[in-house]
């Protein structure tokens, strides 16, 4: 039996450290196998592991307007998110039924988005396998991430609700990266609003039941234990100290100043 944990609205920060927490624990059975759920109290920048925050994100625009540079534990592109999206986390171990080919790991969890959506009555959702991404109507409407940790396997991602495209046209320097050719964010993606769908809960349970299906599990309702709590507090510290937001930078002017 898997467990399914909703965490309402977190810090961005803190939300990386949980599910890593949790992946941490997953992996060596000491705790279940986790459909997480959670939304951000405040606009963040999920920043993939091996990018460059200089290449990616208007650092001071972001830090101008509050908004969070987190940089996960999981490679992809990076994404802006705010409180108008279901994040998502499914954490399960390597030996478990999340294949460990990548594209079939897409395949089968992102199955859950696509039985979402298809029972919230929005038409021609499908998965777009080079993007990671699942679209309906031609326009992106989920993007997705994966790695491995401890003996787990986490595929993260995001399914809008709303979005506001002109905070993330100042947000990210190329925000049509991860879309098909487009010229702009808005034209290339979609939210559950613009097509008719505004309640969170129907979302919540639609999406759950679609990782259900598609997985062939059962979750009960479930919470994080004192060992994953007290594991994601320390983390936390390592997601919140620059070190680590601009490691890849660091890393990148360490071997310029070799070369010179």
């Amino acid at each position: 039996m898997w467990r399914f944990i909703y965490l309402e609205t977190i810090d961005g920060f803190r939300s990386a450290a949980v599910f890593e927490s949790i992946a941490r624990h997953v992996g060596p059975a000491r705790a279940p196998e986790t459909i997480l759920f959670w939304r951000v109290r405040s606009p963040v920048v999920y920043l993939g592991y091996h990018q460059c925050v200089e290449d990616e994100v208007n650092a001071d625009h972001c830090a101008d307007n509050n908004i969070g540079i987190v940089r996960r534990i999981l490679g992809g592109g990076c994404g802006f998110c705010d409180k108008d999206q279901i994040l998502y986390s499914i954490i399960g171990r390597e030996e478990g039924i999340i294949p460990r080919d990548i594209q079939d790991a897409y395949s089968k969890v992102l199955g859950g988005v696509v039985n979402a959506l298809t029972a919230l009555g929005a038409s021609e959702a499908e998965i777009e396998p080079t993007r990671n991404a699942v679209y309906t109507q031609g326009r992106k409407i989920s993007g997705n991430a994966q790695g491995r940790l401890d003996g787990a396997v986490l595929v993260n991602g995001s399914l809008l609700l709303d979005f506001d495209f002109e905070m993330m046209d100042r947000v990210l320097k190329n925000p049509t990266k991860n879309l098909s050719p487009v010229a702009s964010a808005k034209e290339g993606m979609i939210t559950l609003r613009q097509i008719g769908i505004t309640d969170l809960d129907t979302v919540k349970k639609a999406l759950r039941h679609g990782f259900e299906d598609a997985m062939g599990i059962n979750s009960c309702d479930g919470e994080l234990t004192g060992s994953e709590n007290e594991m994601a507090s320390v983390l936390l510290d390592k997601y919140l100290r620059n070190d680590w937001i601009y490691k890849m930078d660091n890393k990148r002017a360490m071997r310029k100043k070799k070369i010179h």
